[in-house]
């Protein structure tokens, strides 16, 4: 089942004011080296990664009130929605005014949806939530579609240069996408933890490792924290882990993974 078919799965889970949206993914838990654990000896606060993509104020208010920076992704209808809904506007002000970064889901279709389709969501979440940080869902990794990214993003930046882009190929794309634009971030890594290997994430992403973000799901708690660890271990920007599908809230464990992120 691919992630917009899981996830229009979830919109019949509506209720008088909105519908709970949720994406396909993956994930699990994995042994590490020590040698890949050892955090550096000075500690760099992590950043989390949140697929926030239901529709539950409970969650949003969660996110608002951590203090861990957050990278919250919003996702009213598999992309902005059609028209404001008011209750989500609220729940994106309340993180955002909290200090995290909100950013709009737009999914691309693995190069294949027309573009200015694509720049019309973009333009969409712009116009009404006031965003400009975007989250490019079913994003390739080989060099077959480097120059539909090139393009599209070149296009979505050509007005308002100082947009933010993370793209989502799951894997470690093609050197050339950490290129297409200054600090593009990349999810290098979307998988069950359990199929994680030190191979997973290649030395040369070193070189780009404050673009870099890992994603884990169908993770307990220890293996949360073997994430996290893997994750500031290569300086990667941050990471996310959780128990649960991205429908169902936050993980068990979710304050002591936002805990954990500053204090490793």
């Amino acid at each position: 089942m691919n992630r917009r078919t899981f996830l229009a799965q979830t919109i019949v889970q509506t209720s008088a004011i909105g519908s709970a949206i949720g994406l396909a993914a993956c994930g699990g838990g994995g042994g590490v080296s020590d040698e890949e654990i050892t955090p550096p000896t000075v500690p760099v606060e992590l950043k989390v990664l949140v697929p926030a993509y239901r529709y539950d104020g409970a969650v949003w208010k969660a996110l608002a009130a951590t203090k861990t920076p957050l990278v919250v992704i919003a996702n009213v209808s598999n992309g902005p929605g059609k028209r404001l809904d008011v209750q989500y506007q609220s729940w994106i002000e309340g993180v955002r005014n909290a200090g995290h970064r909100v950013k709009g889901y737009v999914y691309t279709s693995y190069g294949k949806r027309n573009t200015a389709t694509v720049l019309a969501d973009i333009e969409a979440w712009n116009t009404l939530y006031g965003i400009d940080d975007f989250f490019l869902d079913e994003a390739t990794a080989t060099t077959t579609y480097l120059s539909y990214y090139g393009n599209l993003l070149n296009q979505a930046v050509a007005n308002v240069p100082t947009r933010r882009f993370m793209l989502n190929p799951g894997m470690p794309p093609d050197k050339g996408y950490f290129g297409l634009l200054p600090g593009v971030e990349m999810l290098v890594y979307e998988n069950p933890w359990y199929k994680y290997t030190t191979s997973s994430l290649p030395t040369w992403l070193n070189t780009y490792a404050s673009q870099c973000w890992i994603l884990a799901l169908e993770a307990d708690e220890s293996e949360m924290q073997a994430v996290a660890a893997v994750t500031r271990a290569r300086n990667f920007a941050g990471f996310f882990a959780t128990d649960s599908a991205f429908t169902a809230g936050l993980p068990s464990y979710w304050v002591n993974e936002a805990t954990l992120a500053t204090t490793l």
